[in-house]
Formats: C-alpha cells, structure tokens, sequence
C-alpha cells in the first residue's frame, strides 16, 4: 500500500491541496479501521462544531465597532473592554470553524484579512459598556474583531505539520508499503502517533493493553545476530517453526534504501500479525507487528 508516502509527497508540495491529502487520509483511516483519524480527517475537511475546536484554529483578534453618537458616526473604531482577563477573552477571541476546503478558499482571494461580528449578546453587553463611558445616546452599529488574513495561513501550515509529522512516524516504524494487517494490528500505536504529533499531548511512550503491554519495549540485537534475533522471538512465545521460517529467509532478501522490508519478511510479519488476531499466537495483537517490525529492524541494523 503507497498511501502513506502519497499523503507525504502531497504533504510537501506546498502547490498541492492540502484537502488532497486529507482525503487520501480518510482513505487509509478506512482501510485500517482507524476511527479516531477518520474523525479527524472528516472535521477537518467538513468543518467543526466550535465546542470541539482544536487550539490551532483558535486566534485572538482586535476588538472594532461602527456606531452612530447623535449626528457623529465612526466606522471601525478601536475598542479596549474594561473587564476581567475571561471575559475579555470570550470577546477577544475567535474560532476557524470552516473545512479546509473554504479555508484555502479564503486565501485564494484578495482578502487582506478576517471579520468576526459579535453576537447579540455580546454586543448589548458591550453597548452598555460604551453607553456608560458616553451618553445613552451612543449606538452600535456593527461591532466584532478582526483577525489578520495570516490566521487562516497559520491554521492551514498547522494541520499540514501535523499530518506529516504523523504520517512520517507511520513510515518511519512501518515503511511507506507496509502491510494493511500490521498497521491494523497497531491500532494503539497509531492512536499514540496521533496524541503526540496531531494533538499534540501525551509523553510519546506506546501504550498498549494485554500481554506484553509495553510495546517500545527495549530490545538488544546485535546487527546480523540471529542467535539474538531468536531469543528475543522466544521471549515473546513465537512458536519455534516460525522463528524458525524467518531466520531462514531474513537473509535471502535485503531492506531497500529507505529502510522498507523485502516481500518475503513482510509476509511473513503479516503471517505472525493474523495468528496474533486468531489466538494461536499469545501476543497482544496491538504488540505484535510493533515488536516484530522493530526487532527485525534491529537485526538488519536500521535504526
């Protein structure tokens, strides 16, 4: 599958849109049964609900207004509140709601920058405020905050980061045409790439649940060492015929230059990664492809 290094080659051709990518990203989510990504994607291509708004599509603006004071009008005229720091913010600050789509729309056009008006609410609250500082006869007209055009470019060189940053941690650990039933078979693996480069939270460390619960683990191979290779096998109870079938054939095929397996070791990876979903090999099944592909890596001596 060259999906992942698709959604890169796309990723890094800043001609390229950025909804390309995030479409090929749906496509793969599907394909793996990764729904947290699937979401992700989705929200980002559709737009969202403001309440689930990522902090990278969140800006602070200035707050402008037109009113009318008797025969004086003024028009986007600079205001400063003269509330606590919360309430400010709630007036202050704006939310990029629309898909990627409208966003790279947006700066496609002439526009030198963003209006955000005020709703009903907010606008009695700061015509009161403004009544106060000026005579009862001190009318808005028109009243919210202005963002700078670059905010929508900010937000769109954010999610292009943080999709790259995610799917080059997918080529890294697992090559670019790695097999669709160990990327499924890392779910939690993947779920962690997400937290720690998409949402950018978490420690970084791999989490997983049953046997063998920690799947970083640390690993000790020497390069070309298949006595190591083999007890680090045993160690995970993979059963002596299989170990046996790898050390066999590891050596007739070489990874390419970008550190990509041979067809018959990932047949093989993918032969483990199916025992490990039927049972007949004790592994949790989100460890299983993780510790296989990294102690292979080891053996091979890619780091």
């Amino acid at each position: 599958m060259q999906l992942i290094g698709q959604i890169i080659n796309d990723l890094v051709n800043d001609q390229t849109s950025l909804g390309n990518a995030l479409n090929k990203t749906k496509v793969l989510a599907s394909r793996i049964g990764q729904q947290e990504l699937l979401s992700w994607a989705n929200s980002e291509l559709s737009g969202y609900q403001s309440d689930e708004l990522p902090e990278y599509r969140k800006f602070r603006g200035n707050i402008t207004v037109d009113y009318m004071d008797g025969y004086q009008r003024g028009s986007n005229f600079p205001v400063t509140l003269d509330f606590d720091a919360a309430t400010v913010a709630t007036f202050e600050n704006a939310s990029l709601v629309q898909g990627v789509p409208q966003l790279e729309q947006m700066i496609g056009g002439k526009t030198k920058g963003l209006r955000y008006e005020f709703n009903s609410t907010q606008r009695y609250v700061l015509q009161q405020m403004l009544q106060g500082a000026n005579g009862p006869y001190f009318q808005l007209t028109s009243a919210g905050i202005n963002l700078p055009a670059n905010a929508v470019h900010a937000a769109l060189a954010a999610i292009r980061q943080r999709l790259l940053d995610f799917m080059l941690e997918l080529e890294s650990r697992f090559g670019m045409e790695t097999d669709l039933g160990i990327l499924k078979a890392n779910h939690q693996v993947i779920h962690q790439y997400m937290q720690t480069t998409i949402h950018n939270n978490g420690d970084g460390n791999v989490i997983n649940t049953g046997d063998y619960a920690q799947v970083n683990v640390q690993i000790t191979i020497t390069k070309g060492s298949k006595e190591q290779l083999k007890h680090a096998l045993e160690d995970k109870q993979v059963k002596p015929e299989d170990t046996q079938e790898l050390l066999l054939m590891i050596d007739s095929e070489q990874p390419d230059t970008a550190g990509r397996f041979g067809q018959k070791v990932n047949a093989w990876i993918a032969k483990m990664v199916a025992k490990s979903l039927d049972g007949s090999w004790q592994v949790a099944v989100g460890a299983a492809g993780g510790f296989l592909a990294e102690a292979i890596a080891k053996y091979y001596g890619i780091k």
